[in-house]
């Protein structure tokens, strides 16, 4: 069992950078469409929401485990790390005037440590003033394709640039994130996490800033997601499971043979059970790994080394599902030994 920690974001800027641009009128707490030109689910997957607890310990707007310490914005991740390639829009959320760009950062190669300048974090950005305190920023841009200047006016719906993997970044994401007077504020609840109210479902109290149709590109709230599941011919890292696809056929030679998985939402009080089944059907490896503690992101892996004479051909599956209070979720995928 390995826990990760996961990066944080900021965006640092100077004073030369929004100079001279004058703050766009609107007073009303604006209107915010989705940013990107992809669904979740149809392209695109929720990576973390933002922080809502001010302590040292975290949890996101339906009091759940999608998001980690001291986050600040709406991160939304490329299903297929590839299609980065194709340019998915980035959009503006409402109307405004862009106060800054960065733009020639480099875009993080998913197979090696992430790089960034200090102060950059953000990597290729955008900040836009939407009048009255109100701001929103988008984080991690790819590079060479911010397609606004500052001072610039803006519609919600313009495009901004693409989702890349700059900055701060170890998988192509866009990070959102809303401002009101320079206060972080959950865009699903309209507040910060320094709000005052108490109780249980605190962190669920609020008014959406998102439209309609904005929340139904987001889909249903989902604490858990399942990121990776997968084949490998032996122990990895959970760099490698986002670097590479899982293959689809292994060779009966394979030194061993291993079931990973990724999981993004872990409630504390879940168990993460994996097994997996040779081509008779039968279980011939499983393990489960009882979950005290919240985490923002899991991995974990279970195999065998080869038996004499290697694998039997054939199809191998495996099963990852997480149990928790709340239900359960899981996930299996095969490959063919040949």
């Amino acid at each position: 069992m390995q826990r990760i920690l996961l990066f944080v974001f900021a965006f640092l800027v100077t004073g030369a950078l929004f100079a001279g641009v004058p703050p766009a009128t609107a007073q009303e707490p604006p209107a915010l469409s989705y940013p990107a030109d992809c669904a979740i689910g149809r392209g695109c997957w929720i990576l973390s929401h933002v922080d809502l607890d001010s302590g040292p310990t975290y949890s996101d707007h339906r009091c759940g485990p999608r998001t980690y310490a001291g986050h600040k914005g709406t991160d939304i991740a490329l299903i297929d790390p590839a299609a980065m390639a194709t340019n998915v829009t980035v959009r503006a959320a409402a109307d405004g005037t862009v106060l800054g760009v960065r733009d020639g950062e480099p875009d993080n190669r998913m197979d090696r440590e992430t790089t960034f300048t200090e102060g950059k974090e953000c990597g290729n950005g955008v900040r836009i003033d939407h009048g009255g305190g109100w701001a929103t920023q988008y984080c991690h841009l790819k590079r060479g394709s911010i397609a606004v200047r500052a001072g610039q006016r803006v519609a919600a719906g313009t495009p901004l640039g693409a989702i890349g993997n700059s900055g701060a970044s170890e998988t192509p994401h866009l990070h959102f994130q809303l401002e009101k007077d320079g206060t972080v504020l959950d865009p699903f609840l309209g507040r910060s996490a320094a709000n005052t109210e108490t109780g249980p479902a605190a962190c669920q109290i609020g008014t959406p800033l998102w439209t309609d149709t904005a929340l139904a590109a987001f889909g249903e709230y989902a604490p858990s997601f399942i990121r990776h599941a997968g084949f490998a011919p032996g122990p990895l890292k959970v760099r490698d499971a986002q670097a590479n696809p899982a293959p689809e056929t292994l060779s009966r030679d394979a030194p061993a043979l291993v079931f990973y998985t990724t999981i993004y939402g872990v409630p504390a009080g879940s168990v993460l059970a994996l097994r997996i089944a040779g081509p008779d059907g039968k279980v011939f490896v499983e393990d489960s790994f009882p979950m005290p503690e919240t985490k923002a992101r899991q991995f974990n892996f279970i195999g065998r080394k080869a038996p004499s004479g290697g694998w039997p051909a054939g199809q191998y599956m495996g099963t990852v599902t997480l149990t928790d209070p709340e239900g359960t979720i899981s996930r299996s995928a095969v490959v063919t030994v040949r």
